[in-house]
């Protein structure tokens, strides 16, 4: 590959993961169970879902910086989510799986956010790690790849060096390299950290007008998952606890095995609503909850739609809040807050009549997260979402269910937005 086209790719690979990790976060965060029968536990069991909530959030903030890395070098943007690696398998963590929180599953998350093997000698970790692949080889026959090793191949591409076989060029002015050049005006097209940040100053999105600012950019969000990328920080430790693998290590070893008790609810794993996926890789959803995880499966796109077409969009100087773009902005917001508010009903539902377990929601992408190439038409599949989502809430509304009034806000929200994108398609 050129080294522009090697940078998309493994930056899509990048996106990949980051997407991937973000929706399992979600789940094992949704699975826990707060309902404990001591103080003391339930205590524990919310502090972890809350950080386990706080990390994914913070996943999303990365796959949005790897959307404003792409935007920079000029690539496509990468909102899918693929199950397996297609350039490198030992870049690719591990097999993607929604599931409910355990001991084994943390170990996977540990090993996914661990630092350099110098990094862990420095810090005297070295031992314990080893001890929790042991747990995963014996229990899962499972090998978890880091995702630090993906982010040091991108971030050697932006490092200075020979310009044609290596690194990519911070400017467009080499005439034997112009389609490797950095797009300095791409950044009025870039997500922005004060408009996308959701008042939480944990969650990193950066942007990028050269290599310098792509490379500081890359660094960091490798540094918020994995901690300092050598051991010579003076503030290893402290900056080590703050990272995605610190946080994940420290619930790991509160966490009890599974015969001692359980902080997560009997939730699926790999729940699906398709019925010709393999039943030994996901459990079908069906009865009561299976309009729920379709709606949970459409506003799930949605989200990603609107994510996508903000990039389409640049940056007004005045009033961005009011523009189409900020319009885009606030339904995302909006969408996050139906995914978490649909996962809370699905893991209250039984999976199917009769089951122990009970659903989730299924994140099942569609069957394509393509935008067309005309803006009149990106607002149309934004309006044929909303007008599934209002014709499938006016099935399951019931007068008196305990979700009546969650379904008319959200049939309520969908018209206004209905209304908006109308009279943005005959702009």
């Amino acid at each position: 590959m050129a080294p522009r086209e090697r940078a998309i790719a493994l930056l899509h690979l990048g996106s990949e993961v980051e997407h991937a990790l973000m929706v399992e976060y979600l789940y094992a965060a949704y699975s826990l169970n707060e309902a404990q029968d001591t103080e003391h536990r339930r205590n524990l069991v919310k502090r972890w879902r809350a950080v386990v909530l706080e990390i994914a959030r913070e996943e999303m903030g990365h796959l949005a910086s790897v959307q404003n890395i792409l935007t920079l070098i000029g690539g496509p943007l990468c909102f899918e989510r693929e199950d397996f690696p297609i350039i490198d398998p030992n870049l690719w963590p591990f097999p993607f799986e929604l599931e409910p929180l355990t001991k084994n599953s943390l170990a996977k998350y540990v090993l996914t956010e661990a630092p350099s093997d110098e990094v862990l000698a420095k810090l005297h970790l070295t031992d314990e790690i080893d001890q929790i692949k042991k747990r995963l080889k014996r229990e899962d026959d499972l090998t978890v790849n880091r995702v630090g090793a993906l982010y040091a191949d991108i971030l050697e591409l932006f490092t200075a060096g020979p310009m044609i076989q290596g690194p990519i060029p911070d400017a467009d002015n080499h005439p034997f390299v112009a389609t490797v050049d950095i797009q300095a005006d791409s950044r009025p097209f870039q997500v922005d950290p004060s408009a996308w940040g959701l008042g939480y100053k944990e969650i990193l999105i950066e942007v990028a007008s050269d290599r310098s600012s792509a490379l500081t950019a890359l660094s960091k969000v490798s540094i918020q998952g994995e901690g300092p990328l050598t051991a010579d920080d003076k503030h290893l430790p402290e900056e080590l606890a703050k990272s995605h693998f610190g946080r994940f290590l420290a619930i790991y070893r509160e966490f009890p095995e599974p015969s001692d008790w359980s902080p997560a609810r009997p939730v699926a794993t790999n729940p699906s609503t398709n019925p010709h996926v393999p039943h030994k890789l996901h459990r079908l959803i069906a009865g009561q909850a299976e309009p729920w995880a379709a709606l949970a499966n459409l506003r799930y796109r949605m989200l990603l739609l609107y994510l996508q077409h903000s990039f389409y969009i640049e940056v007004p100087s005045l009033h961005p809040t009011r523009s189409p773009r900020g319009a885009l902005v606030s339904w995302v917001f909006g969408e996050m807050y139906n995914i978490r508010s649909l996962s809370e009903i699905l893991m209250g539902m039984p999976l199917r009549p009769g089951s122990n377990l009970m659903a989730g929601p299924p994140f099942e992408l569609p069957y394509t997260l393509d935008l067309s190439s005309r803006s009149t038409n990106r607002w149309r599949a934004h309006r044929d979402l909303i007008m599934a989502s209002i014709e499938l809430i006016d099935t399951m509304l019931t007068p008196g269910q305990a979700e009546e009034r969650y379904l008319r806000a959200l049939r309520s929200a969908d018209k206004t937005a209905l209304d908006q994108i109308e009279v943005l398609i005959g702009a």
